[in-house]
């Protein structure tokens, strides 16, 4: 049995058999499940490229080599691993029938790809969206009160489809682009994202804790439209140096967005009082 390459929609970007492709995605879930402190994820990336493997005729020594390859050590973000499986898959695939891929090559992009994709990952997922998420889980169970299981289970929801989705496409993009999966890593959407998620974490943070000070302060009557004009006045100064394509200074941010937090746990608790 062989595995193909398929063209894309465009007729140029191969992409690999469903098939194979179900079985690496829902092997890719479970990259971490053989964690260990020795080699951390060569098994499981070794288990994730598996069923590529299995759809060849039985080849004793290819196939011994296979596994060798990537036995070794191996660790990348979890979130992010699809690029990687999708590209050693496709070097394997182009260089099936030639004796397999050149000493080293395999380690060469697989070691490469991984570190960078780790440096992304986590500044992505482990230092933006996992905390801001967490945050706007806070914010949301205190908005909603009543309704808040029913609020968070569908933030819960967005939250493993949009991952899910991203792993799968992952895989796919991987695939596709093979040694051109630099250009990926170049994207500057990359960092426009992470600089993004942390400064939505720091609004959150400043939210959160507003409507902490806010459920301890006094009944006073404050005017609300005021605050929002506040609010207004914050919300252009972090957009102005975006705008402007001005790097802000981090002191400036925090300040910013913890300001800009508290004002608008005020103006939502006038909201609902």
């Amino acid at each position: 049995m062989s595995v193909r390459i398929e063209p894309g929609a465009d007729g140029t970007a191969p992409r690999l058999a469903p098939g194979v492709r179900w079985q690496v995605f829902a092997r890719s879930l479970g990259l971490q499940a053989s964690w260990n402190h020795q080699r951390m994820q060569n098994l499981g990336l070794l288990v994730c490229l598996m069923p590529w493997l299995r759809a060849r005729e039985r080849d004793p020594e290819r196939d011994r080599l296979f596994c060798r390859r990537y036995f070794e050590f191996f660790n990348t973000n979890p979130y992010l691993a699809g690029y990687v499986i999708g590209g050693l898959l496709r070097l394997e695939q182009e260089r099936e029938g030639q004796g397999g891929l050149p000493r080293g090559q395999a380690q060469t992009f697989r070691d490469s790809l991984g570190r960078a994709l780790a440096s992304l990952g986590d500044q992505l997922f482990w230092l933006g969206l996992r905390p801001a998420v967490a945050l706007l889980g806070c914010v949301v169970s205190l908005v909603a009160v009543g309704a808040a299981p029913l609020a968070l289970g569908l933030l819960a929801l967005l939250v493993v489809t949009g991952q899910l989705v991203w792993r799968w496409r992952a895989i796919g993009r991987g695939y596709a682009a093979g040694y051109d999966i630099v250009e990926l890593l170049g994207d500057p959407r990359w960092h426009r994202a992470i600089r993004a998620a942390k400064r939505a974490t720091l609004v959150l943070a400043g939210v959160l804790g507003g409507w902490v000070l806010h459920g301890g302060w006094d009944d006073a009557s404050r005017p609300a439209t005021g605050g929002w004009v506040v609010m207004g006045l914050l919300v252009a100064a972090l957009a102005f140096p975006s705008l402007a394509r001005r790097r802000p200074a981090g002191e400036f941010l925090i300040m910013a967005a913890g300001i800009l937090g508290v004002v608008l746990a005020f103006a939502l608790g006038e909201q609902g009082s």
